[in-house]
């Protein structure tokens, strides 16, 4: 009997320890998801005590297709970068608007200003501006009179007007008659590109400039310009059209179409979707490709670069890239297309 009380005595022992072993295991990954919840949390205050840095970007109008691919690259940047908050606003082309944005991000305490300038003269009072509120000023793709900005992060504008003439020679055998599509008159791109043009059209000896006029960087005032020039020179008078950006070079090619003047040989500059489809499809001789997404990224980490202590580069310049094949526009299409 008393073995038998024995046994029974052991068996709820061992019992009670199996159950005491169980709640150890349950309590043991509880204790587990804990941890892995402290670790969680930790990582997500880490996150949050990192600096981010509240940086303010005027820029030009957002209704031209060259700044929209530079928003939607300067988006882009804003959710991948953890570090930075960008606040743009689009100056609508006006320089008095441009520069009153500047002033309303510097009274709200921004870090730092990315400006991509309307004016060449009428929006360096921006510089000023920041210079006197102590916040740093990154230019981007178009640049101010005043200089006394930290760093210009942009290209080369004259190379691609040199860029944009040997392409436009190579089309049609490195002779014919040319007409020109200007800019703006005074923006720093119509300058710049408008000289590149005229110092390289200096090789080509048998190419004979006959006409430049300005087609205010719009398709449609270059188709107008257009159309009186086709209207004007019978065919055979007019081999190439270089215009001072895409959207001009679309408005010619709109118009020689229109008026079955396709053997006409049409090249633009900045890499806009529409242009570069016009290149795989034959129907534009070529583009300079603006790589605008690149001179935002390095705009960016410029900016992040000065605010994190280090001294401003002063300037720093991504290279234009000629296109005038299907593969090499398909490449910078499949890039816009997916902005």
């Amino acid at each position: 009997m008393k073995k038998r009380l024995l046994s029974l005595l052991l068996c709820a022992a061992m019992v009670m320890t199996m159950l005491a072993g169980c709640g150890g295991s349950k309590d043991s990954a509880k204790s587990g998801d804990d941890t892995k919840k402290t670790d969680d949390q930790s990582k997500d205050s880490g996150s949050k005590d990192q600096k981010v840095y509240k940086i303010g970007v005027s820029t030009q109008a957002w209704k031209y297709e060259f700044i929209k691919n530079m928003v939607n690259a300067l988006n882009k940047l804003d959710d991948d970068m953890d570090n930075v908050e960008l606040v743009m606003v689009d100056s609508e082309d006006s320089v008095e608007k441009q520069l009153s944005d500047v002033d309303t991000m510097i009274a709200q305490g921004v870090d730092g200003i990315l400006l991509n300038c309307l004016s060449f003269e009428g929006s360096s009072s921006a510089v000023e501006a920041c210079k006197n509120a102590g916040i740093p000023l990154v230019e981007f793709i178009s640049y101010t009179e005043n200089e006394d900005y930290a760093t210009f992060v942009g290209t080369d504008v004259k190379s691609s007007g040199i860029m944009a003439m040997d392409l436009i020679a190579d089309s049609i055998d490195k002779k014919g008659k040319l007409f020109e599509i200007q800019g703006v008159i005074g923006h720093t791109a119509q300058i710049n590109r408008g000289a590149g043009i005229a110092e390289e059209l200096k090789k080509y000896p048998d190419i004979e400039l006959v006409e430049s006029q300005s087609g205010e960087f719009s398709k449609d005032k270059a188709m107008a310009v257009t159309e009186a020039w086709l209207a004007k020179y019978p065919a055979g008078e007019i081999d190439a059209i270089v215009a001072h950006n895409d959207q001009m070079a679309l408005g010619a090619l709109n118009a020689c179409q229109a008026a079955n003047r396709t053997e006409i040989k049409i090249v633009g500059i900045d890499g806009d979707a529409e242009s570069l489809q016009a290149v795989i499809d034959g129907k534009m001789a070529a583009t300079v490709v603006d790589y605008c997404e690149e001179e935002c990224r390095l705009a960016v980490e410029e900016m992040v670069s000065i605010l994190d202590g280090n001294e401003p580069k002063k300037e720093i310049l991504a290279d234009y890239v000629p296109v005038s094949t299907k593969e090499e526009a398909e490449k910078f299409l499949d890039l816009r297309s997916g902005n």
